[in-house]
């Protein structure tokens, strides 16, 4: 059985440019992907100030000793995190 991809033989010449093969694509064309509405875009934007502001407060708390405070902002920037995952997994389903 031959190695398809073995780089040998008699007639193989590294200076001699080959044929590229097209690799299947998976991915749709981006013609084909709905718009974002403009509620949806909204609720990502906020979604993702709310997870910036959490981040920045679970960094400050936690460093001047507030943890209780930094343990609210940290679970808020996580639920942040999971629902921006799932917005753009509902988003690629349609």
């Amino acid at each position: 059985m031959t190695d398809p991809y073995r780089i040998s033989g008699p007639d193989y010449d590294p200076a001699t440019p080959r044929p590229a093969t097209p690799r299947p694509t998976t991915s749709r064309p981006a013609a084909s992907k709905p718009a974002l509405s403009k509620g949806a875009l909204a609720l990502r934007a906020l979604l993702w100030l709310v997870l910036m502001a959490g981040a920045v407060v679970n960094m400050i708390a936690n460093g001047i000793g507030a943890w209780p405070l930094g343990l609210v902002a940290g679970g808020v920037a996580v639920a942040c995190i999971a629902a921006l995952i799932v917005h753009h997994v509902n988003r690629r389903k349609t």
